[in-house]
């Protein structure tokens, strides 16, 4: 198993649409499970996953279930300007079938 990051939130559910906390784990900066909230800087130096420096990135995150709907496996996109996490963005559920 890999190292990741966790960034806990108050966001939307991509299913119910309610306001909840979340804990979504992400692969950028120093990997070592390190905790984040909207508005922390990224550590670098140890595990490092991406390019410290870059100006602005969108990261994939995968968030525990919904305290309100239960769904599991939620998608999110974490957007990190200058090194910062700047904000969380629900990914709506895909169709994977035609």
């Amino acid at each position: 198993m890999s190292a990741f990051n966790i960034l806990d939130f108050v966001g939307e559910c991509p299913n119910c649409k309610k306001q909840g906390h979340f804990s979504a784990q992400f692969k950028y900066g120093d990997t070592w499970q390190h905790r984040y909230h909207v508005g922390d800087l990224l550590k670098w130096g140890g595990n490092d996953i991406g390019r410290p420096g870059a100006k602005r990135v969108r990261v994939e995150a995968i968030a525990e279930p919904c305290e309100h709907c239960g769904t599991d496996n939620l998608e999110f996109d974490i957007l990190i300007e200058d090194g910062v996490v700047a904000r969380v963005i629900p990914i709506e559920t895909r169709c994977d079938s035609l």
